[in-house]
């Protein structure tokens, strides 16, 4: 297996994300304008619950120019000159009829106050994407940051030794941030139906702004990815390479590595209806003994069910299925939700014995694009469940995590929340509002209640009497709004200035931050602040 993961990585040269011509690499929930154009009745042949979307398969079905430049009149491509490119396409390009090169910067430039904290992010880079040929693509993408965040982001990276979603970092003499980011892939289409990507980058199972199942919280991750489209079904494979900081391998200094294997199939029963079949599993590559384990090959056929495969060979690895669904009940408003299973035991959940191994988790959300016909106003609400010890294992060596972040929900375990996100566009304008308000028992050093998902399941003190919440009762509360402008919509270059206010109470203290910032960025990527 580490053979095929050096040839993974030498193939790539880089590291994966999404690409210019196989796949779109706007994930940023607030700027991917491709995403509300997926939410119209009658349409069979799109899959909004797998991102990042293809793009061949997005032109099958409407203009992806006209939904990223909404409003902005566009010059042509023979009048743009250095100052046009800036505003309005690739800032170098090269092309001919079945080949190009596109480089762009790829920068995050803030400046802000928190209290009596100055903070700041200091970001450079670069992304080139392109294609040789109608069935070939690649994407890389390069940044050096600097650093200094709100006290509470700065006590979590050091908790987790990684900052969210991003990478691991090092500290400055003045206890700033220090760190860089490299992500990248080749793509290429064996047939119609069947394309594969390798390189590193992350992966969206779900119609929400969050998800239960596979979402882009934690930091890219060493991947080899198929896609087959055929009918009106949808199948992803996906082996990844995951680390975990607990039993950090003294002698080499490196992080302990496990391997996923996911299978995601989304089924567009009609032109309203999907439903999503998910299921995952996670393996250490050594065990609690710190002995070498060898990888499961059953686990590398991509048309088994993972379950019998794991049971069969006599299996310790974590196990997740789950099922996710849409339904667009008219041109403006979509249902969506999805249910999370660990593990299960249905004499144990009617008798409301509180059975610790009723893990599962589910999400129930609506989202709505035009509400009260207004043009570009789109709306989200969403209400997120998980039971406590869900996506933990019985060691800490197999957790659902990736670099000690979850790769579901930020949260971890044992919470409640909701989320309210109201987005709108005129033209270059934008502006986001969001508020969560979320409740989660909290574990101490001596008791482990199943919020923190990186502990094993096996410190818990007790087999019933578990109940969603449990624990240090916590609160938090979390408040987002921003005003941007659009500079230039092909990179999703910005001016913005906004405000996050974050308050985490529980019985023993309140911690409050008040966070101001102005900014100069290039926002392709989803960032998460409120947790």
């Amino acid at each position: 297996m580490n053979r095929a993961l050096l040839i993974i990585a030498l193939l790539c040269g880089v590291c994966l994300t999404a690409s210019a011509q196989g796949y779109s690499y706007y994930e940023n929930s607030q700027f991917d304008f491709f995403q509300r154009q997926m939410y119209r009745p009658g349409i069979k042949s799109l899959h909004s619950s797998l991102r990042s979307y293809s793009l061949d398969e997005l032109r099958q079905v409407f203009d992806t120019d006209s939904a990223l430049y909404d409003g902005i009149s566009v010059p042509d491509n023979k009048k743009m000159n250095i100052f046009r490119r800036f505003l309005h396409g690739n800032l170098l390009e090269w092309s001919d009829d079945d080949k190009a090169v596109a480089i762009n910067p790829f920068c995050d430039f803030q400046m802000g106050k928190d209290g009596n904290l100055n903070t700041y992010t200091n970001s450079r880079g670069f992304m080139v994407d392109g294609h040789l040929g109608k069935n070939f693509w690649f994407y890389m993408d390069f940044s050096e940051v600097q650093a200094r965040y709100p006290d509470y982001y700065k006590e979590y990276i050091k908790d987790r030794q990684t900052v969210p979603g991003l990478a691991n970092t090092k500290w400055t003499d003045s206890g700033d941030s220090d760190y860089e980011v490299a992500n990248g892939y080749v793509a290429f289409r064996a047939f119609r139906w069947l394309d594969f990507c390798i390189g590193k980058g992350k992966t969206f199972i779900g119609d929400g702004y969050r998800s239960m199942m596979l979402s882009d919280v934690a930091p890219a991750y060493p991947m080899l990815r198929m896609n087959a489209t055929f009918w009106n079904v949808k199948y992803m494979f996906m082996i990844s390479q995951l680390r975990t900081h607990e039993n950090q391998h003294v002698s080499n200094n490196a992080y302990n590595v496990k391997y996923a294997v996911t299978h995601y199939l989304d089924w567009n029963l009609c032109g309203r209806l999907s439903l999503g079949l998910f299921e995952n599993v996670t393996m250490a590559k050594r065990n609690a003994a710190g002995e070498y384990r060898a990888f499961d090959w059953e686990y590398l056929n991509p048309f088994i069910i993972l379950q019998p495969g794991e049971y069969n060979a006599g299996s310790p690895d974590k196990l997740l299925v789950g099922l996710n669904t849409k339904l667009i009940l008219s041109k403006g408003l979509t249902l969506y939700g999805q249910f999370v299973l660990n593990e299960f035991r249905v004499k144990e959940l009617f008798s409301n014995s509180g059975w610790w191994a009723n893990k599962y988790a589910y999400q129930i959300g609506m989202r709505t694009t035009n509400l009260f016909r207004i043009r570009n106003l789109d709306v989200l609400a969403e209400y997120n469940h998980a039971r406590p010890f869900i996506y933990t294992q019985y060691t800490a060596l197999c957790p659902y995590t990736h670099h000690d972040q979850p790769l579901a929900h930020p949260l971890g375990a044992n919470f409640k929340e909701g989320v309210g996100i109201a987005n709108y566009r005129h033209k270059r304008l934008m502006l986001r509002g969001q508020i969560n308000i979320a409740k989660y028992g909290a574990d101490t050093d001596s008791t482990f209640y199943g919020h923190d998902i990186r502990r094993p399941s096996d410190d818990r003190t007790t087999d019933y009497g578990h109940t969603t919440g449990q624990g240090v009762r916590t609160d938090l509360l979390y408040a987002d709004g921003s005003v941007s402008f659009l500079i230039n919509p092909r990179c999703m270059m910005n001016i913005a200035i906004g405000g996050r206010y974050r308050r985490l109470k529980d019985d023993a203290h309140t911690e409050e931050s008040k966070h101001f910032y102005v900014a100069l960025r290039w926002s392709l990527k989803n960032l998460y602040y409120d947790f």
